[in-house]
Parts: C-alpha cells; sequence; structure tokens
C-alpha cells in the first residue's frame, strides 16, 4: 500500500496591509502607475488570489496605499511638534524631521509627478493643505504676521518639494548635500528674520 499523501493545506493569503505596504513602497520608486497586481504578486511571492481576497480591483489598492499615507501624515503631528515650547526650536524640528524622512519624502515626491490623476489629487491637496497650514503656525509663533508666516510656509515647503523632486529626477544633485544638518539649519536660518534668530 503506497503512503498516504499529506494534504497540503494552502498558505492563508497575504494580509491587506502588506499589500498596502508593498504599493507603498511601489509608488515611492515607480510612481502610482506602476502599481500592478502580478507584477506586486509575484515580488511578494503569492497569487493574484490573494490580492482577490482583501481588494476588488487595483484602484482600490492605490486608494488604500494613500490612505495609509495621509493618515500617517496626520497622525500626531501636532503632538509631535506642537508640546515643543521654544518656536524656534520647533521649527528646526520639524524641517528636520521632514528631511530626515527621506522615505515619505520619495512617496510624496512621486504622487506629485500624477498631481492630476483624479486618484491622487485629493490626498496630495489635503495633505499639502495640513502642512502649509502646519508651517503657518509654526511661523506665527515666532511673531510673524499671517501674510508673513504664510509666505514663509510657502518657502519652507516649496524647498521641501523641490529637494524631494530632486532626489528623484537628479539623484547626483541631492547626493552632493553631503551635510543634510548643515542644509537644513541654513534653510531654517533664511527662513527666519535675522532678528528672530
Amino acid at each position: 500500500m503506497p503512503p498516504a499523501k499529506k494534504k497540503v493545506r494552502p498558505a492563508p493569503p497575504l494580509s491587506r496591509d502588506a499589500w498596502v505596504k508593498a504599493a507603498t513602497n511601489l509608488i515611492a520608486q515607480e510612481g502610482v502607475q506602476a502599481v500592478a497586481v502580478e507584477p506586486l504578486a509575484l515580488a511578494l511571492g503569492v497569487t493574484k488570489g490573494s490580492f482577490y481576497w482583501h481588494f476588488r480591483n487595483r484602484d482600490e489598492l492605490i486608494h488604500a496605499a494613500l490612505e495609509a499615507w495621509e493618515q500617517d501624515q496626520s497622525a500626531d503631528v501636532v503632538a509631535r511638534y506642537g508640546g515643543i515650547e521654544d518656536p524656534r526650536r520647533r521649527l528646526r524640528v520639524l524641517l528636520f524631521a521632514a528631511f530626515e524622512d527621506v522615505e515619505n519624502g520619495r512617496f510624496f515626491a512621486a504622487l506629485a509627478v500624477s498631481s492630476e490623476d483624479p486618484r491622487v489629487q485629493p490626498y496630495l491637496r489635503r495633505a499639502s493643505e495640513r502642512r502649509l497650514a502646519f508651517g503657518v503656525v509654526a511661523f506665527q509663533a515666532l511673531g510673524l504676521t499671517e501674510e508673513e508666516a504664510k509666505e514663509r510656509a510657502l518657502l519652507a515647503y516649496a524647498a521641501y518639494a523641490g529637494y524631494f523632486q530632486l532626489l528623484r529626477t537628479t539623484p547626483e544633485a541631492v547626493a552632493a548635500v553631503t551635510d543634510l544638518s548643515g542644509y537644513v539649519r541654513r534653510l531654517a536660518d533664511a527662513l527666519v528674520p535675522a532678528e528672530l534668530r
């Protein structure tokens, strides 16, 4: 009598979060247009069935990745930085945190490339509006008028957006900045009027 064959149980489907994380990483590296079910399944070592266990289609996965990013962006930013009493220090810490978070910066730059995509546009707009508003509050805390604070928040945000867009398109230009701390310190000094430093 031949030995009984063992029943092989199919592996449980990959978690929804694992798919979202994989999509997020792919968006950061190659952009929203690169998100496709088959290559992701292959990279994750699972079948497409695992994908359809959690998502109806590719757009639902893209929205899930964008929602996860947006929640991460708005999660406890005020709690993390609002508790720093000295407004000059708070602004510097905020700028350092933004520029040092390369993963998030790359994701932001990839979304900026797809800013006209109707799936991307509302997420990118809300995140930008929140960041700018937080910047305005940070500059107003230094004693600047609302108009001055809006202008400087826009300058800071443009520097951030430009830095990560260059990292995406011209990485060698960014690699030339070997002292990121010094770069951010000079940026903060340029944004804060001399009499407030």
